[in-house]
Parts: C-alpha cells; structure tokens; sequence
C-alpha cells in the first residue's frame, strides 16, 4: 500500500478522535450511569386480585409494555420495566428523579370516561346536603368496576364553590383517543390543556354522542375526578378534541403522556413498594468491573508482545485507540441520547477487548505464514490483509448478529451488553482496515521490521522479496 494512503487512513482514525473528544473535554462529558452503578429508585407495582383472571399473565405483560412505554416517553435513563408473575411490575429507573411524578406517571390507570351530566347541583340548591357524593373504593374491585355502568355523583370545584354532579353511566372510554398533546389554553381560564385526537373507529362514535347531547353537558372524568364538563355546542365530527381543567404545563403534559399511551389493563394498589438503590454497591462494582477490564487489557497486550513481538506494539496501540473510540462513544450517547452505561454494558466492552485482539491476531498470523516463506514483511503486508479481512468480517458479522439478537429479545441490563458488544464489534472491523492494517503498513517500511524474529516467526526465512 502506498504510503500516502496509509497515512490517509490513519488521519481520519485521528480526525475521528478529535471530533469525538472536543465537546467531551469543553463541555466536561462523563459517562452517563445506570441503575447499578448510581443508584435510582426502584417500584414494585402490586395488582389487586381479580375473580376469574384466568389471563393475568397476559394482562401483566401487556401492563409492563404500556409502563415502559410511559417511562420511556419521559426521558427517563434506560429504565428496567419487567412484568414478575402474574400480578406484578417491577419498574426500575437510574438517577435522581422526582418519585412522586414517576409513581403518577407509571401507575395511573387513566381510566378516562365520557358521561352525560344529569344534575348540576350547587351549593346552595335544596338538595346539596341529601345529595350523597359517591364512595370511590380501588381496593374493592367489584364494586369500583361496577361504577362504569352506574350512574354517579362527583363533586367539582367551579369558580371556587364545590358542586355535587349527578352522571349518568359511561358512554365512551379513552380507548377511542389515538394521540393526545399539551397545549396552552387561551381562554379566560389559562394555564394548559389536553388537545387530543380520536381513532378513525371512534370518530362517528363520538359524533353520534355529541350530536345526541346537543345544548347539554358532556363531562370528561379521568380515575372517577371530572376534569371538565362543557356543554356541546355542536356535533364533533372532525375526530378532535380538548380536556380544560386549569392544568399546569406539567400536569397536562404528563395527563397527555398517559392518554396517549393508553389505559393500564389491571388496577394497581394504591400504595406501590418504593425503594431507593445506594450507588454505594454500584461505585464498587464500577471499580471492580474497571479494574477487571483493566488486568484483562495488560494480560492482552502482554500475549500479544510475547507472541508477536513488534507487531505486538501495533496491537497495543489499537486497543488504545479502540478504548478511547469505545468511551468517547459511550459519553457522547449518554449526553445526547440518554443512554445509561450499566454494568452489564462494561462486561460488554471488556468481552470486546477479546475480540479485537483476535481481529489482529488472525491477520498477524497470516502474515507470518508469509513471512516463514520467505517473503517480507513490506511486500506481504497487503496480501496477508486481504486474506484476513475476509475472515475477520465473517467472525464479527457473527458476533453482531449474536448481539443484534439479543438486544432485540431481551430486557433490562442484558440490553446494555449487547449494545456495547454490537457497537464494539463495528469499532472492530473499522479500528482493524483504518487503523491496524495501515500502521503495520507504515512500520514494516522500517528495516527492524522485516526481520522474521522481530514479528514472531522464530527463524530467519530464506529468502524473500525486496
């Protein structure tokens, strides 16, 4: 190869770097910690017993997915969210957070209802005092599935005096709302909105419900509170439209969240098991990961220079550069994408630094095979490689796959090691053509290189070419 490409090759590896390494050092980057390694909060949410639930696993399981994707929609640090048994989720979230938005958050059932207003009856009505304001019970299940078909007396706040409001029975549940987003409420009232949009299905439904209660009050209630109960001015045909309810901006952005994510399919009870992980575990377990990659990276290079001897010092060098490639990697997509290094994601990496060495040795040792026939290092250095990157490439394009796979299939911390390993693999084979197959290039135009026992071939060669 000539030496001006190889040098080419070895300045984008360093362009790289420096690109990589400029907003890490200005805006001082580090690494972005999962759960084990900087503690967070932990929440166990516990299903209420249902008669009858032969399909509880199911249900769970269906249960994990929409809080997991409520969790996500947060912003929130690769969290853990796993359905256990049949009436339990474990939600696990690295990082200091706010735990009383996130319970709101994962555990609110949304169980949004559309109802006619019966009675409106004020506080200084004939009635107020014998109207009884329904009893609302989660934990007897019976009895608060029941309420959907009942008709219901709730009370709400209006202009600062509280009337009591007689509903008649659910006629439309959130299952019709497709997409739901915050928004500011220009009208007298301030603060934010719920805009919302309905599913194609339900478009009709619900015009057909606004065209029946014409000039009457439709009220949005959300877990039996109602949040508003406007009058219908006309048939709603366009498939849209708004929860008011004086919302701050973060109150109708997490309401938006959970409607648009849909309703949990099982009650939960009230109470969820909390619990705050130390960091202390995770420091240790962060040095002790760091200090085992650490001895398995001088064991390497130690075999690699015993074997390989100046080409040794070639390997060394690249796993430098793959480390600095691997952490600059790692920063930069916990600064800009949220994405928490665990320590199942550094047994990842460490497992990697293997597989860059054999990247090396596989093409070392085709290149000895040259050498022991005589040949020099120079003239063979670009014919070994082209042999060995063809085996190279298979071996990664297994490893990925293996990592895809698993990444794909599996949850929690076991994702973190098949992000590292898949990213470690592409690092392989580029740190390997850009990197190592230029850098031999480049030495083996020094005369200590093409001796046989400087590059691990223990007799001189008879022989070879210029």
């Amino acid at each position: 190869m000539k030496k001006g490409r190889s040098l080419g090759m070895l300045a984008v590896v360093a362009v790289i770097l420096v690109a990589m390494y400029v907003p890490i050092l200005v805006g001082g980057y580090s690494p972005r910690l999962g759960l084990d390694l900087q503690g967070g909060i932990s929440v166990t949410l516990q299903a209420l017993p249902e008669e009858g639930a032969g399909d509880m696993a199911a249900k769970m399981e269906k249960a994990a997915e929409i809080v997991r994707r409520r969790v996500n929609a947060l912003g929130l640090t690769e969290p853990v969210v796993a359905a256990q048994g049949n009436n339990r989720v474990l939600v696990q979230i690295p990082g200091e957070q706010d735990p009383e938005r996130v319970l709101k958050i994962i555990g609110s059932t949304a169980q949004l209802q559309f109802r006619e207003v019966l009675e409106l009856i004020s506080p200084d009505s004939e009635n107020y005092e014998q109207t009884q304001v329904t009893s609302i019970n989660p934990d007897d299940l019976e009895a608060y599935q029941a309420l959907k078909d009942q008709e219901i007396v709730l009370e709400k706040e209006v202009e600062g005096e509280v009337y009591k409001v007689r509903l008649g029975p659910t006629r439309l549940t959130g299952d019709i709302i497709k997409n739901a987003e915050a928004a500011v409420d220009t009208s007298e009232k301030g603060g934010f909105k719920i805009t919302f949009e309905l599913t194609d299905e339900a478009t009709p439904q619900f015009a057909a419900l606004t065209r029946e209660l014409l000039n009457k009050q439709l009220a949005i209630v959300l877990d039996y509170r109602i949040e508003s109960f406007p009058t219908v001015q006309s048939e709603i045909t366009e498939g849209t439209g708004e929860i008011t309810g004086s919302f701050s901006r973060e109150e109708a952005r997490d309401l938006a969240l959970v409607l648009k994510m849909g309703a949990l399919p099982v009650e939960f009870e009230p109470d969820p098991l909390v619990e705050n992980i130390s960091a202390t575990l995770g420091r240790d377990s962060l040095r002790q990961g760091l200090v085992a990659g650490l001895v398995g990276l001088i064991l390497v290079a130690l075999f690699m220079l015993a074997v390989y001897r100046m080409l040794g010092i070639v390997t060394c060098f690249s796993l430098g550069v793959f480390g600095l490639l691997m952490f600059g990697i790692v920063v930069l997509l916990g600064r800009f994408v949220n994405w928490s290094l665990t320590l199942a994601g550094i047994a990842g990496i460490v497992v990697s630094v293997g597989i860059s060495a054999d990247s090396s040795v596989v093409f070392f040792e085709r290149l000895k095979e040259e050498v022991r026939e005589g040949k020099a290092v120079r003239s063979s250095v670009e014919r070994s490689y082209r042999s060995a990157f063809r085996t190279i490439i298979a071996a990664d394009a297994a490893t990925f796959i293996t990592a895809f796979i698993l990444w794909i299939l599996a949850m929690g911390a076991v994702k973190g090691f098949a992000f590292t390993l898949g990213i470690a693999t592409i690092l392989d084979v580029f740190i390997s053509y850009f990197f190592t197959r230029n850098a031999v290039s480049l030495l083996s135009r020094l005369e200590v290189y093409n001796r046989p026992r400087m590059v691990g071939v223990g007799r001189e060669a008879a022989g070879g070419e210029a």
